[in-house]
């Protein structure tokens, strides 16, 4: 299984924003639609095996954090911003009555809503996946030996704060696709080519 977990510092954690405008009323969430594409998307297919935990902290209640299960999931991605953005908005109105910080909710087959902090996430994934963190000063990725289940921790277009890589330097490891900053869904789409090529899931 490739588990990527993407923290999204400014997405809205209330569907109250626009499909015709995501870029200008979400917080962003035009990005994570895209990195969404990028990690189940192919020409003519879809990725099974992945799995995607997307970590809103914007306004109006954060966190919220949304997972798409790739072995169960039944909806279908297009590679169209305003559909997937569509199936974000369910997943967050299917958590709005959610008290407890980890339980979880099916939304849609696939598609589960909780208040999980991204630390939450990222200790819940360590549990079955050796974990690497995705950053430009990282060792590269071609000198990584992969195997097994493994989890990419990314950013958005802010990126992580000093207190999160503070946080996952005593347990995953810093890995980069190159020498400079690259778009979250470019290093998603990098990393899927990556072990395609390695023939890993």
């Amino acid at each position: 299984m490739r588990t990527f977990i993407i923290k999204a510092n400014e997405a809205h954690t209330k569907a109250d924003f626009s499909l015709s405008d995501l870029p200008g009323t979400s917080g962003r969430i035009d990005l994570l639609c895209r990195a969404l594409n990028a990690a189940f998307m192919l020409s003519h297919g879809f990725r099974k095996s992945v799995r995607v935990w997307l970590n809103l902290n914007g306004p109006p209640n954060p966190p919220k954090t949304i997972r798409f299960e790739g072995p169960r999931l039944k909806v279908r991605l297009n590679p169209d911003e305003r559909s997937t953005a569509k199936l974000i908005a369910k997943a967050l109105k299917g958590g709005e009555g959610l008290r407890e910080p980890v339980k979880e909710v099916e939304v849609l087959p696939g598609l589960y809503v909780s208040n999980m902090t991204f630390e939450d996430v990222v200790r819940r994934t360590l549990k079955e996946a050796r974990l690497f963190h995705l950053h430009e000063n990282g060792r590269d990725i071609s000198d990584v030996s992969f195997g097994g289940n493994v989890a990419f921790v990314l950013g958005d277009h802010i990126g992580l704060s000093e207190e999160n890589e503070r946080f996952l330097d005593g347990i995953s490891e810093r890995i980069s696709v190159g020498p400079k900053v690259y778009l979250t869904s470019h290093v998603i789409s990098y990393v899927n080519i990556t072990l395609d090529r390695l023939r890993l899931g």
